[in-house]
């Protein structure tokens, strides 16, 4: 069984929330202040493939169409909009930085829901998720990554979200599946 819907953003994941954001902002400025938020060439090309898609002579989500799937360059958009935040690879980084933080309480919330024998997670599911959380979070490639313009804690995100909500699922929680 899970817990209730109640509980499923209790103090603990609200304050492993409040960790993971402090993590990604801190890391975020160490790298930003160092230059290496767009050391990748990739990044580079995927801030630039996200402005292209108003920023060019043929704008539009044609512009998309390239070796990668389009969904970081979605989100990028709206931040790619300012020239500054284009210009210093910040408006790439936010939509990672995110990611980073709805992957590190996904991983909380999913080894938390399995190993819960009942309603109620007991110590050893909350120790399981804890040190899960912070195996995943304090990854220093992950760190780094999310700190730029790359999708893959975009995609790790989606991924570990997908895995929750069917775990949910499998432990009868019908509404979940359609998540």
């Amino acid at each position: 069984m899970t817990p209730p819907a109640s509980s499923r953003w209790d103090s603990e994941v609200r304050f492993l929330a409040w960790l993971a954001v402090c993590v990604s902002v801190f890391s975020f400025l160490f790298y930003f202040r160092r230059g290496d938020v767009l050391l990748y060439g990739d990044a580079v090309a995927h801030i630039n493939i996200a402005r292209r898609v108003f920023d060019s002579k043929t704008p539009g989500l044609l512009q998309l169409g390239t070796v990668w799937l389009p969904l970081p360059h979605i989100l990028m958009m709206p931040f790619l909009i300012s020239d500054e935040m284009w210009r210093r690879g910040v408006g790439g980084s936010l939509p990672s930085m995110a990611a980073y933080v709805f992957g590190v309480v996904g991983m909380f919330r999913l080894m938390r829901g399995v190993l819960a024998r009942t309603g109620e997670p007991d110590g050893a599911a909350r120790v399981a998720a804890w040190t899960a959380a912070a195996i995943y979070g304090a990854n220093p490639n992950l760190i780094y990554m999310q700190s730029t313009a790359m999708g893959e804690a975009v995609y790790l995100a989606f991924v570990i979200w997908a895995v929750v909500y069917f775990s949910e699922f499998v432990q009868g929680e019908v509404r979940a599946l359609t998540k």
